[in-house]
């Protein structure tokens, strides 16, 4: 099949943010529709010929460089800071002591991890291109971020996918 011929647009996409083998799952709600990425793939070494690139350059791979990804929601309940009944956005960005999230969730780095990280998928419905749904899997998210006073109160929320590229499924 081919690429599809409609575009994309925010009601198309769902984020997910899940736990350690997906023990726990976490769907925003109230999303502005802003989700962004950005994949730079590894720093470029270019080693010039005295200075000059010549007639074909020189270009190796160097460093890998981590995936950013971010994302506005409408800010809403902060969290449960007793850690028994839910997560919120709040509480998986900044894991409240004691909180849900800190009670419950599992980095994906693992259960005896000093950094919680995260899946995170953005999935856009195919059903209006009549084709399945595409999902970008980002693995390994350390998510921060803040809040904004308005009407209404947004959630900024920023990531750090510490791969090389998401995988598409």
């Amino acid at each position: 099949m081919a690429e599809w011929t409609r575009c994309v647009v925010k009601r198309d996409g769902e984020i997910a943010i899940f736990d350690n083998a997906a023990a726990h799952t976490y769907v925003p709600d109230h999303e502005v529709g802003d989700f962004t990425y950005d994949v730079p793939l590894e720093t470029m070494i270019n080693p010039l010929n005295r200075g000059r690139f010549g007639a074909v350059p020189c270009l190796r791979p160097g460093d890998d460089q981590a995936v950013t990804l971010s994302w506005t929601t409408q800010l809403r309940d902060p969290g449960d800071v007793t850690g028994a009944a839910y997560a919120t956005m709040q509480d998986i960005l900044h894991v409240y002591s004691g909180g849900y999230v800190d009670s419950v969730w599992v980095s994906t780095l693992g259960a005896n991890a000093d950094v919680m990280t995260y899946t995170v998928t953005y999935t856009l419905d195919g059903s209006i291109h009549g084709t399945a749904d595409k999902t970008l899997t980002f693995t390994f998210v350390r998510l921060v971020g803040g809040a904004a006073e308005g009407d209404p109160g947004t959630t900024s929320v920023n990531g750090t996918s510490y791969a090389v590229k998401p995988v598409l499924s």
